[in-house]
């Protein structure tokens, strides 16, 4: 065996210090494995840095009492300031290379800036594991004996010139038996959750499986090509199985039969038994799983199998770990759109990707598409915000020909609507909804205001409902917490696309219905009111602002969109935004008076509030305006001793003597205030 053992010179430290940045865990992780292995002592922070430990000490203790320190080199690793610090600390110990104190050992096709130029690396990526361990045992060799690298043996004759020589290439170390897809050309981000999924896949014990769920277009297929290719060196075999359709996958374990040397149409036991008998670590990999039994035969029986699934279920938990990959942090989506689309401002960026729910493939699609059409950036986020559902059909995903967001979720629809109407029905409704947290209540408290039957039912039974907002949950088109059910903005999006206007207005109208209901209308002075506008009023809103008063085809209804327009505006200018309460009144005024009348206490009352939110907003001519023609009104209508005519009286002295004094303040020609005497 190369190396081995410790030097004397090195009892009371370590032979060598792995130094690398967390993206690189795996490499270093073998590298400490290999060189324990040989017999070194090594320090590696994901080894030694226990909980409770000081991890700023044990990193000085290791640039300070290792032999030698070794740097896990790769463009992250360029980048991290602790590396930087560790590979420079054993640099300036040893200018000239004389001792060997800094290892440098590429893990990735990488430049090696400033310093590190000088030194020279061992390359580990690239070679089969054995290959690897090799070329890191010899160079661990000789920075221990400050021998040569001269062979043993004679090297051979060089070939002919004129001949090409050509050896299989294997970035990153894939072993043999590999079909995995190619790595994603712009995957950016999702650092700590690999790390986390890393963990639970090595973690010593019976969890062999781990199940990566999220929403269709989260990146669960994206997340699942990099960690095998990132850790491709660990296993011997490496199979990439579709998972959606169970019976297309006996044909995929004949091919991985076939390339194990193994008779045509050999199934999955039998090759499990064989890979059991050969010692060989093998990973394989379901992609999109549509239902939990297709995992169980598929189950790690031995410590040298992984299982990783891919699914949009959540209900995988009892095979082993579950992980949920979920909407792209906003540095990281608008990292993945400055890559893709040169010159793209930043806070541009910024605004599509919230536009675009932050979701991974919306953001590859919208990449692609102002790529394929050179549309300004500036202007491709205006028709987002104005026409978010003829978008989502438009744009190219390199890596996932034919899928868009607009037909991402067909097949569970079509599903759904073959066999659970109650469930289409609820995801009707949250198509209308803002992307917030919908309460049960809304949908459970007022069952009968429910127009489709099915619906009706399962919200008036507690297992019924359960059962239906568990297949929204199930099919991954919404979450579900202690607050309520949500719907990311993209999958509303779609969903809306594809129901028919009559369905969108019976849906509206039923939703406004339950608004209604639940919404109390005592909101100045009745703190304990809120909380309820608080949960529903961005609901409210998104209804609202996305259906035209034409929809609106019943007296009843027409009253209902009047008074929820007034006690929107009435709860926002309460709550200091009378800029964006007005449209809300206006709109309310504006019903009542066609649908009322003028004189209609309701309409008077409406008018009185708007007068009231152009005040908060410091319109004090509107407002008096407004007021003025609401006491005439009043005093016509109502007498002058009615308490809503007395009110008026109040509120119109009031923006009087407000307007007068702001009047009084405003400096003359002279630049003086003109006070009075």
């Amino acid at each position: 065996m190369i190396g081995g053992g410790r030097s004397a010179s090195d009892a009371d430290g370590w032979d060598f210090f792995v130094s690398y940045t967390a993206a690189d865990r795996g490499w270093a992780e073998w590298i400490a494995w290999a060189l324990e292995e040989a017999g070194y002592r090594v320090l590696l922070q994901a080894w030694d840095f226990v909980p409770g430990s000081n991890w700023v000490n044990g990193m000085h203790d290791g640039v300070q009492r290792a032999a030698r320190t070794i740097a896990v080199l790769s463009d992250g690793y360029t980048r991290s300031v602790y590396g930087t610090a560790e590979w420079q600390a054993a640099w300036a110990a040893d200018p000239t290379g004389a001792a060997r104190k800094l290892l440098v050992m590429r893990v990735a096709d990488c430049d090696r800036p400033g310093l590190l130029a000088h030194v020279v690396s061992t390359d580990l990526f690239g070679h089969p594991e054995r290959q690897a361990r090799a070329e890191l045992l010899r160079a661990a060799t000789l920075a221990r004996s400050g021998g040569r690298a001269k062979p043993r043996e004679a090297p051979p004759f060089p070939p002919d010139r004129r001949a090409v020589q050509v050896r299989p290439s294997f970035p990153g170390g894939p072993p043999e038996v590999w079909n995995v897809p190619p790595r994603l050309a712009h995957f950016t981000g999702r650092a700590e959750l690999l790390d986390q999924l890393h963990g639970q896949m090595t973690t010593a014990g019976t969890v062999t499986v781990c199940a990566l769920h999220g929403l269709g277009g989260i990146g669960k297929t994206a997340l699942a090509i990099e960690y095998a290719h990132r850790h491709a060196d660990a296993f011997d075999v490496v199979w990439w199985i579709p998972a959606e359709d169970p019976d297309a996958i006996p044909d995929h374990l004949t091919t991985l039969s076939l390339a194990l040397d193994l008779p045509d149409g050999t199934g999955w036991p039998a090759i499990l038994t064989v890979l059991r008998r050969d010692r060989r670590r093998w990973l394989l990999i379901l992609d999109n799983v549509e239902h939990p039994d297709v995992i169980g035969p598929y189950r790690p029986t031995d410590a040298l199998g992984r299982l990783l699934v891919t699914s949009r279920r959540r209900d995988l938990a009892g095979f082993g770990s579950r992980l949920e990959v979920t909407e792209l942090p906003r540095s990281e989506a608008v990292e993945l759109l400055t890559r893709r689309v040169p010159g793209i401002d930043p806070d541009t960026a910024s605004t599509i990707a919230g536009l675009l729910g932050d979701l991974p493939l919306a953001v590859e699609q919208a990449a692609g598409y102002l790529d394929q059409t050179a549309t300004p950036p500036t202007d491709y986020a205006q028709l987002l915000a104005t026409r978010l559902g003829d978008m989502l059909t438009r744009g190219h995903v390199t890596d996932r020909p034919g899928t868009t967001i607009a037909n991402l979720w067909d097949l569970s629809l079509t599903q759904l609507r073959a066999t659970h109407p109650a469930a289409v029905a609820l995801l009707d409704l949250c198509a209308l909804c803002a992307p917030e947290p919908i309460p049960h209540t809304l949908f459970t408290d007022h069952p009968h205001l429910l127009d489709v039957t099915a619906l009706r039912e399962a919200a008036g039974d507690p297992l019924a409902w359960n059962d239906t907002v568990g297949l929204l949950v199930g099919y991954g088109l919404a979450r579900r917490d202690t607050t309520g059910i949500t719907l990311h903005r993209l999958t509303a999006a779609a969903i809306r696309t594809t129901m028919t206007p009559t369905t969108t207005a019976t849906t509206a109208t039923a939703l406004l219905h339950l608004l209604r209901a639940t919404l109390p209308g005592d909101l100045d002075g009745h703190t304990e009111h809120w909380p309820p506008w608080r949960a529903l009023l961005p609901h409210l809103r998104a209804v609202l602002d996305n259906q035209p008063d034409t929809t609106w085809n019943t007296k009843k209804i027409r009253r209902e969109v009047s008074w929820l327009c007034d006690r929107t505006g009435a709860y926002l200018d309460l709550h200091g935004r009378p800029d964006t309460a007005l449209p809300y009144l206006h709109r309310a005024l504006t019903l009542y008076t066609h649908d009322l009348g003028p004189d209609h206490p309701d309409t008077l009352a409406s008018r009185n509030n708007l007068a009231n939110a152009h005040w908060s907003a410091g319109r004090l001519d509107q407002a008096t305006s407004l007021y003025e023609q609401t006491l005439t009104d009043r005093l016509r209508i109502l007498g002058p001793d009615h308490p809503d005519t007395l009110t008026s009286r109040h509120n119109l002295a009031a923006v009087r003597a407000a307007r007068d004094h702001d009047q009084a303040a405003q400096p003359d020609d002279t630049g003086t205030d003109t006070q009075p005497a």
